[in-house]
């Protein structure tokens, strides 16, 4: 049995349905995104769903810009609800980081970042709950804040399926046929053979495994990155903002019913690979109270929350902390994975850049940055902490 797509996209998470989006929005039709689970059941449901706009490169910070006012305007541009909370966002850093902060800012600041630099002492006018202990600044976004990405799926892939596109749940890919260095198209869970000149690999942690089907190798890391709930007292007051303590390692989201979401900065996820198929396992509290230690440091209310769960969340690292967006050296078959935690906050920028790609128009932001060739070059990051400056 087979059929025939004009592109198959494979992987129903936040990127595979923005992509879908964005090349019906451009006018393809006859697109084909394939699910083998659910859709946002992969990466995309565990994510903690936070977007800040400190970026280090022109390129990432451009990125974020676009889909920052995606999520604001979310049911116009889109349709749905992101159920973004622009509650701001704080970014701590060590007093060494000072420097290179405010000129990474001066920067931003040209492309359209709403941001300043506080100084420690100042802090409290924002945050009064944060101790700014051992910082030596502070940027302050107040437009920034968290999502739901599971929502944002959702509405990229119902706008998807109001332009045409048509999408399928619980139809895994077993192969991806070609002829010499060129895609013919896939072979599903299901038996069928579908013919597509074009096939897109957007299978988040996944992804290294599905191409290797065409038979490309991808430099990509599967990591693990635990993270944890806790439930705040009734006394706490408003919800906090979200912080990301660069100096002390922490970061703490809010979240309905009085909890917090929050995990490790100091691990290097690249070094504790995880097998995908473990996504979403329970962590107990032993694991927990490191991290929870250093939430308690940035946050010290926060040490009086309750630790309610945890689950093994996971990146798929790339060796510069940055994504592959990008045509294989397999002809049709392009890649856009690698995101190495920046997914979800990318993910309306990044479905635009493929989509110009795909169909051979200029992004709208520059891919050059993105392209799978530059890891013959690239020295790798220390950790995803050097993805926020340089």
């Amino acid at each position: 049995m087979s059929r025939t797509a004009a592109v198959v996209i494979i992987g129903g998470g936040v990127t595979g349905a923005s992509i879908a989006f964005h090349l019906a929005a451009r006018g393809v039709r006859d697109v084909l995104l394939l699910e083998r689970h659910a859709l946002a059941s992969g990466g995309t449901g565990r994510s903690v769903g936070i977007v800040r706009q400190l970026y280090p490169t022109p390129e990432t910070t451009q990125m974020v810009v676009r889909s920052l006012r995606v999520f604001r305007d979310f049911g116009e541009a889109v349709g749905g609800d992101a159920g973004y909370v622009a509650c701001g966002c704080l970014i701590g850093v060590a007093p060494s980081m000072r420097a290179s902060l405010e000129a990474s800012m001066a920067r931003q600041k040209a492309l359209g970042v709403k941001a300043e630099v506080l100084a420690p002492a100042d802090v409290a006018r924002v945050e009064p709950r944060i101790d700014p202990t051992g910082l030596g600044a502070v940027v302050w976004e107040p437009d920034s804040g968290y999502g739901d990405p599971t929502s944002v799926t959702l509405g990229f892939a119902d706008g998807a399926r109001r332009r045409g596109v048509r999408i399928e749940q619980g139809v895994g890919v077993t192969a991806i046929r070609r002829a010499g260095e060129r895609v013919l198209g896939v072979e599903t869970t299901t038996g069928e053979r579908i013919d597509a000149p074009v096939v897109v690999d957007c299978a988040g942690l996944w992804s290294p495994a599905v191409a290797r089907l065409a038979g490309v190798e991808l430099p990509i890391v599967i990591g693990r990155h635990p993270v944890f709930v806790v439930e705040r007292d009734r006394d706490f007051g408003p919800p906090h903002r979200v912080y990301l303590d660069l100096a002390g390692g922490a970061y703490a989201r809010p979240e309905t019913g009085d909890l917090t979401l929050t995990g490790s900065l100091t691990d290097d996820e690249a070094r504790h690979p995880m097998d995908p198929e473990r996504l979403g396992a329970e962590v107990g509290h032993d694991e927990a109270g490191a991290a929870l230690e250093r939430t308690a440091r940035a946050i010290p209310r926060l040490g009086e929350a309750r630790y309610r769960r945890g689950w093994a969340g996971a990146f798929d690292i790339t060796p510069d902390w940055m994504p592959i967006l990008d045509e294989t050296s397999v002809e049709g078959f392009w890649v856009a994975a690698g995101m190495s935690g920046h997914g979800f906050k990318l993910s309306p920028a990044v479905g635009e850049t493929m989509a110009a790609l795909i169909t051979r128009a200029e992004p709208p932001v520059s891919a050059a940055p993105f392209r799978l060739g530059r890891f013959t070059t690239t020295a790798p990051a220390a950790t995803f902490v050097a993805s926020y400056l340089t």
